[in-house]
């Protein structure tokens, strides 16, 4: 299969998750609308940066995208209402999930060095 497909199929799941559009989404990285559907559908090749920015917003880790054997969960869950969200509310969002999940992951380091101390 497709590795780019994996990918996009992934990120699609991710962004009917959080209840988003593509022309959100386009707009949140200011692109056309069509390149996102072809980031979707595996025709398009993502760029590291272009992936970090839609983890960051979906709430998931870049791993969870690129991993073959990827769990199906987002790593953090951030609610809100999609419908109307301006652009700034979607900055916020991508900066929060970010924040939220590298936060969970510095919890977590410190837990297992606890644990081993």
């Amino acid at each position: 299969m497709n590795p780019y497909r994996t990918i996009g199929q992934r990120l699609q799941r991710a962004r009917e998750r959080a209840g988003l559009t593509q022309p959100q989404v386009a707009k949140y990285l200011g692109v056309k609308r069509e390149q996102i559907s072809q980031l979707e559908n595996g025709h398009r090749k993502v760029d590291v940066i272009t992936l970090t920015k839609l983890a960051d917003l979906y709430g998931y880790s870049i791993t969870y995208f690129v991993d073959q054997v990827a769990a199906e969960r987002s790593d953090i869950s951030v609610a809100f209402r999609a419908q109307n969200i301006s652009d700034e509310d979607l900055e916020s969002l991508g900066w929060i999930n970010r924040f939220v999940r590298n936060l969970s992951e510095l919890t977590d380091l410190m837990g297992r060095r606890s644990a081993d101390a």
